[in-house]
Protein backbone atom coordinates (compact mmCIF):
# COMPACT_ATOMS: atom_id res chain seq x y z
CA UNK A 1 0.00 0.00 0.00
CA UNK A 2 3.30 2.16 -0.40
CA UNK A 3 2.58 3.57 -3.76
CA UNK A 4 3.46 6.73 -4.35
CA UNK A 5 0.78 9.47 -6.00
CA UNK A 6 1.53 10.67 -9.59
CA UNK A 7 1.49 14.26 -10.23
CA UNK A 8 0.76 13.18 -13.64
CA UNK A 9 -2.57 11.06 -13.24
CA UNK A 10 -3.35 14.12 -10.62
CA UNK A 11 -3.58 11.52 -8.32
CA UNK A 12 -4.92 12.21 -4.58
CA UNK A 13 -5.43 9.33 -2.53
CA UNK A 14 -8.57 9.11 -0.21
CA UNK A 15 -7.23 7.86 3.28
CA UNK A 16 -10.24 8.46 5.54
CA UNK A 17 -12.48 5.23 6.14
CA UNK A 18 -15.24 7.57 7.24
CA UNK A 19 -15.84 9.71 3.73
CA UNK A 20 -15.01 6.56 2.14
CA UNK A 21 -18.18 4.96 3.88
CA UNK A 22 -20.29 7.92 2.97
CA UNK A 23 -19.65 7.89 -0.48
CA UNK A 24 -20.47 4.60 -0.89
CA UNK A 25 -23.39 4.86 1.06
CA UNK A 26 -24.93 7.90 -0.85
CA UNK A 27 -24.73 5.21 -3.96
CA UNK A 28 -27.21 3.53 -2.41
CA UNK A 29 -26.10 -0.08 -3.07
CA UNK A 30 -27.72 -3.60 -3.26
CA UNK A 31 -25.93 -6.58 -4.20
CA UNK A 32 -26.86 -6.97 -7.46
CA UNK A 33 -26.08 -3.39 -8.53
CA UNK A 34 -23.39 -3.16 -11.62
CA UNK A 35 -20.99 -0.92 -10.80
CA UNK A 36 -17.83 0.66 -11.99
CA UNK A 37 -15.22 2.57 -9.87
CA UNK A 38 -13.44 5.28 -11.67
CA UNK A 39 -9.25 5.50 -10.58
CA UNK A 40 -9.63 3.00 -7.63
CA UNK A 41 -6.21 4.46 -6.82
CA UNK A 42 -4.81 2.02 -4.00
CA UNK A 43 -8.34 0.45 -3.10
CA UNK A 44 -9.43 2.51 -0.43
CA UNK A 45 -13.20 2.29 -2.04
CA UNK A 46 -12.91 -0.72 -3.79
CA UNK A 47 -13.15 -3.32 -0.68
CA UNK A 48 -15.80 -1.21 1.08
CA UNK A 49 -17.80 -1.36 -2.41
CA UNK A 50 -17.29 -5.25 -2.84
CA UNK A 51 -18.88 -5.28 0.64
CA UNK A 52 -22.17 -4.43 -1.20
CA UNK A 53 -22.39 -5.92 -4.48
CA UNK A 54 -21.80 -9.32 -5.40
CA UNK A 55 -19.81 -7.66 -8.74
CA UNK A 56 -17.70 -4.71 -9.46
CA UNK A 57 -15.55 -3.09 -12.43
CA UNK A 58 -12.70 -0.82 -11.62
CA UNK A 59 -10.73 1.78 -14.38
CA UNK A 60 -7.43 2.30 -13.03
CA UNK A 61 -4.43 3.88 -15.60
CA UNK A 62 -2.01 3.19 -13.57
CA UNK A 63 0.10 0.09 -14.13
CA UNK A 64 1.34 -0.39 -10.75
CA UNK A 65 -2.11 0.64 -9.08
CA UNK A 66 -3.76 -2.06 -11.45
CA UNK A 67 -1.36 -4.78 -10.17
CA UNK A 68 -2.01 -3.60 -6.66
CA UNK A 69 -5.95 -4.57 -7.15
CA UNK A 70 -5.19 -7.54 -8.58
CA UNK A 71 -4.19 -8.72 -5.68
CA UNK A 72 -7.09 -7.49 -3.73
CA UNK A 73 -8.52 -9.88 -1.08
CA UNK A 74 -11.41 -9.77 -3.15
CA UNK A 75 -9.80 -9.96 -6.56
CA UNK A 76 -12.28 -12.82 -7.98
CA UNK A 77 -15.24 -10.27 -8.10
CA UNK A 78 -13.83 -7.48 -9.42
CA UNK A 79 -13.03 -6.75 -13.33
CA UNK A 80 -10.12 -4.49 -14.10
CA UNK A 81 -10.02 -2.24 -17.06
CA UNK A 82 -6.51 -1.17 -17.14
CA UNK A 83 -6.60 2.14 -19.69
CA UNK A 84 -7.92 5.39 -19.60
CA UNK A 85 -11.08 6.08 -18.51
CA UNK A 86 -11.72 8.31 -21.27
CA UNK A 87 -11.54 5.58 -23.64
CA UNK A 88 -13.52 3.33 -21.84
CA UNK A 89 -16.79 1.80 -23.34
CA UNK A 90 -18.83 1.39 -20.23
CA UNK A 91 -21.09 -1.18 -22.58
CA UNK A 92 -18.35 -3.86 -22.50
CA UNK A 93 -17.90 -2.80 -18.86
CA UNK A 94 -21.81 -4.10 -18.68
CA UNK A 95 -20.92 -7.28 -20.44
CA UNK A 96 -18.10 -8.55 -18.65
CA UNK A 97 -20.20 -7.80 -15.50
CA UNK A 98 -22.60 -9.88 -17.32
CA UNK A 99 -25.30 -7.55 -17.13
CA UNK A 100 -27.38 -4.87 -19.28
CA UNK A 101 -28.57 -3.09 -16.57
CA UNK A 102 -27.18 0.71 -16.35
CA UNK A 103 -24.04 0.93 -14.17
CA UNK A 104 -23.65 2.66 -10.85
CA UNK A 105 -20.57 4.99 -10.92
CA UNK A 106 -18.25 5.51 -8.34
CA UNK A 107 -15.28 7.73 -8.01
CA UNK A 108 -12.77 9.87 -6.57
CA UNK A 109 -11.52 11.83 -9.69
CA UNK A 110 -8.10 13.09 -10.52
CA UNK A 111 -8.50 16.78 -10.47
CA UNK A 112 -6.71 16.91 -14.03
CA UNK A 113 -9.39 15.23 -16.07
CA UNK A 114 -12.26 15.93 -14.12
CA UNK A 115 -14.06 17.82 -16.56
CA UNK A 116 -13.17 15.54 -19.55
CA UNK A 117 -14.78 12.99 -17.29
CA UNK A 118 -18.45 14.63 -17.35
CA UNK A 119 -18.04 15.05 -21.00
CA UNK A 120 -17.49 10.87 -20.88
CA UNK A 121 -20.10 10.08 -18.64
CA UNK A 122 -22.53 12.25 -20.97
CA UNK A 123 -21.34 10.15 -24.03
CA UNK A 124 -21.97 7.07 -22.20
CA UNK A 125 -24.98 7.83 -20.56
CA UNK A 126 -27.36 5.11 -22.02
CA UNK A 127 -25.36 3.02 -19.80
CA UNK A 128 -25.29 5.38 -16.48
CA UNK A 129 -28.38 4.68 -14.19
CA UNK A 130 -26.86 6.88 -11.03
CA UNK A 131 -23.64 8.17 -9.77
CA UNK A 132 -21.36 9.69 -7.13
CA UNK A 133 -18.31 11.26 -7.62
CA UNK A 134 -15.83 13.73 -5.75
CA UNK A 135 -14.66 16.80 -7.62
CA UNK A 136 -12.46 19.36 -6.78
CA UNK A 137 -14.69 21.84 -5.19
CA UNK A 138 -15.06 24.36 -8.16
CA UNK A 139 -16.07 21.99 -10.80
CA UNK A 140 -18.45 20.68 -8.49
CA UNK A 141 -20.25 24.21 -8.12
CA UNK A 142 -20.07 24.78 -11.89
CA UNK A 143 -21.76 21.35 -12.11
CA UNK A 144 -25.18 22.71 -9.85
CA UNK A 145 -24.54 26.66 -10.46
CA UNK A 146 -27.86 27.81 -10.67
CA UNK A 147 -28.24 30.88 -13.81
CA UNK A 148 -27.06 34.38 -12.99
CA UNK A 149 -24.11 33.36 -10.74
CA UNK A 150 -20.21 33.34 -12.28
CA UNK A 151 -20.20 29.68 -12.08
CA UNK A 152 -22.91 28.72 -14.18
CA UNK A 153 -22.31 27.90 -18.09
CA UNK A 154 -21.45 25.33 -20.56
CA UNK A 155 -20.31 22.79 -18.08
CA UNK A 156 -23.66 23.18 -16.20
CA UNK A 157 -26.44 23.19 -18.95
CA UNK A 158 -24.89 20.29 -20.87
CA UNK A 159 -24.34 18.25 -17.49
CA UNK A 160 -27.59 18.98 -16.58
CA UNK A 161 -29.36 18.77 -19.52
CA UNK A 162 -28.95 14.79 -19.21
CA UNK A 163 -28.31 14.50 -15.48
CA UNK A 164 -29.44 15.76 -12.10
CA UNK A 165 -26.21 17.02 -10.35
CA UNK A 166 -26.59 17.65 -6.65
CA UNK A 167 -24.11 18.45 -3.95
CA UNK A 168 -23.74 16.11 -1.59
CA UNK A 169 -20.71 17.23 0.99
CA UNK A 170 -17.28 18.86 1.15
CA UNK A 171 -14.14 16.98 1.92
CA UNK A 172 -11.32 18.81 3.65
CA UNK A 173 -7.95 18.61 2.28
CA UNK A 174 -6.96 16.40 5.46
CA UNK A 175 -8.58 13.16 4.22
CA UNK A 176 -6.30 12.75 1.28
CA UNK A 177 -2.51 10.98 0.64
CA UNK A 178 -0.86 13.46 -0.49
CA UNK A 179 -3.27 16.34 0.91
CA UNK A 180 -4.33 18.48 -1.81
CA UNK A 181 -4.63 21.97 -1.68
CA UNK A 182 -8.54 22.57 -2.32
CA UNK A 183 -11.39 21.11 -1.15
CA UNK A 184 -13.63 18.54 -2.39
CA UNK A 185 -16.94 17.94 -3.10
CA UNK A 186 -18.78 14.62 -3.61
CA UNK A 187 -22.02 14.80 -5.69
CA UNK A 188 -24.76 12.54 -6.50
CA UNK A 189 -26.15 11.76 -10.15
CA UNK A 190 -29.06 10.86 -11.36
CA UNK A 191 -29.54 9.79 -15.07
CA UNK A 192 -32.95 12.22 -16.49
CA UNK A 193 -35.50 9.62 -17.63
CA UNK A 194 -36.87 12.25 -20.24
CA UNK A 195 -34.25 14.80 -20.84
CA UNK A 196 -35.16 18.37 -21.97
CA UNK A 197 -33.31 18.43 -25.31
CA UNK A 198 -33.53 15.58 -27.91
CA UNK A 199 -30.67 13.49 -28.76
CA UNK A 200 -29.81 14.72 -31.79
CA UNK A 201 -29.72 18.42 -30.78
CA UNK A 202 -26.76 17.76 -28.91
CA UNK A 203 -24.28 18.68 -31.03
CA UNK A 204 -25.78 22.08 -31.95
CA UNK A 205 -26.13 22.78 -27.91
CA UNK A 206 -22.51 22.37 -27.97
CA UNK A 207 -21.99 24.68 -30.68
CA UNK A 208 -24.74 27.17 -29.21
CA UNK A 209 -22.93 27.16 -25.92
CA UNK A 210 -19.31 27.89 -27.54
CA UNK A 211 -20.65 30.65 -29.29
CA UNK A 212 -22.99 32.14 -26.44
CA UNK A 213 -19.93 32.02 -23.58
CA UNK A 214 -16.82 32.83 -26.04
CA UNK A 215 -16.96 36.14 -24.16
CA UNK A 216 -18.97 36.16 -20.63
CA UNK A 217 -18.80 39.81 -20.25
CA UNK A 218 -20.62 40.17 -23.35
CA UNK A 219 -23.89 40.33 -24.57
CA UNK A 220 -26.06 37.50 -25.81
CA UNK A 221 -26.39 39.42 -28.80
CA UNK A 222 -22.52 40.45 -29.63
CA UNK A 223 -21.85 36.63 -28.81
CA UNK A 224 -24.35 35.19 -31.39
CA UNK A 225 -23.47 38.24 -33.56
CA UNK A 226 -19.33 37.21 -33.52
CA UNK A 227 -20.45 33.59 -33.98
CA UNK A 228 -22.73 33.41 -36.86
CA UNK A 229 -23.03 36.90 -38.07
CA UNK A 230 -25.70 39.74 -37.88
CA UNK A 231 -28.12 39.06 -40.11
CA UNK A 232 -28.33 34.85 -38.78
CA UNK A 233 -28.15 36.12 -35.35
CA UNK A 234 -30.85 39.01 -35.46
CA UNK A 235 -33.40 35.93 -37.23
CA UNK A 236 -32.20 34.03 -34.54
CA UNK A 237 -33.15 35.84 -31.56
CA UNK A 238 -36.67 37.43 -33.24
CA UNK A 239 -37.32 33.31 -33.95
CA UNK A 240 -36.61 32.48 -30.32
CA UNK A 241 -38.06 35.74 -28.69
CA UNK A 242 -34.65 36.16 -26.42
CA UNK A 243 -33.44 39.54 -25.42
CA UNK A 244 -29.84 39.77 -26.50
CA UNK A 245 -29.16 42.63 -24.20
CA UNK A 246 -28.51 39.77 -21.49
CA UNK A 247 -25.34 38.35 -20.63
CA UNK A 248 -25.38 34.40 -21.24
CA UNK A 249 -25.37 33.86 -17.51
CA UNK A 250 -28.30 35.34 -17.14
CA UNK A 251 -30.80 32.90 -19.44
CA UNK A 252 -31.62 29.66 -17.95
CA UNK A 253 -31.09 26.36 -19.62
CA UNK A 254 -34.17 26.20 -21.34
CA UNK A 255 -33.37 29.65 -23.59
CA UNK A 256 -30.73 27.44 -25.05
CA UNK A 257 -32.28 24.28 -25.61
CA UNK A 258 -34.51 27.19 -28.17
CA UNK A 259 -31.32 28.34 -29.72
CA UNK A 260 -29.88 24.78 -30.33
CA UNK A 261 -33.36 24.23 -31.62
CA UNK A 262 -32.86 27.16 -34.26
CA UNK A 263 -28.73 27.20 -34.80
CA UNK A 264 -27.59 26.44 -38.07
CA UNK A 265 -26.48 22.79 -38.59
CA UNK A 266 -23.51 23.89 -40.17
CA UNK A 267 -21.71 24.92 -37.12
CA UNK A 268 -23.22 22.33 -34.97
CA UNK A 269 -21.33 19.86 -37.02
CA UNK A 270 -17.81 21.14 -36.80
Amino acid sequence: MGLRARKRFGQNFLADPGIVRRIVDAAGLSPTDPVLEIGPGRGAMTGTILERVDRAAAVELDRDLAALLRNHPAADRLELFEQDVLKLDFTEVQHRLGTKDPLVVLGNLPYNISKPITARLRVQRQSVDRAVLMFQREVAERLAAPPGTRTYGPLTILTGTWFQVRTLFHVSPGAFRPRPEVTSTVTGWETRADPPLPDELEGALEACLRGCFARRRQTLWNNLRAALGSDPARALLDTTGLEGSLRPEALPPAAYYKLAAGWPSTDAGR
